[in-house]
């Protein structure tokens, strides 16, 4: 996870925020409650990419050779793997 407790819960409080500021919601549920569901939203997305993440490293890991982490190389595999991992499961980026 990319993201403390804290900053997830800010997330959600300026999300929340906005939402009633803008009056693009009515609240069926108290706004903290609607903050803590946000936040597991969040906590749960980022869950979700962290494990998409660590399979597209273990494929590239799995190489014969060595690819340098960081390289080139390694980014466009990266960014390859991680794509059709996402699609795979669903998952929109």
């Amino acid at each position: 996870m990319r993201m403390s407790q804290e900053k997830m819960a800010h997330v959600a409080s300026r999300i929340v925020g906005r939402l009633w500021d803008d009056d693009l919601i009515d609240f069926k549920m108290t706004e903290r409650d609607l903050q803590h569901k946000i936040s597991q939203v969040l906590e749960e997305d980022l869950r979700i990419e962290d494990e998409i993440s660590a399979e597209a490293i273990e494929r590239i890991e799995s190489y014969k050779r060595d690819i340098p982490y960081g390289s080139d190389e390694w980014r466009i595999l990266y960014d390859r793997f991680f794509g059709e991992i996402a699609q795979r499961r669903g998952y929109t980026v």
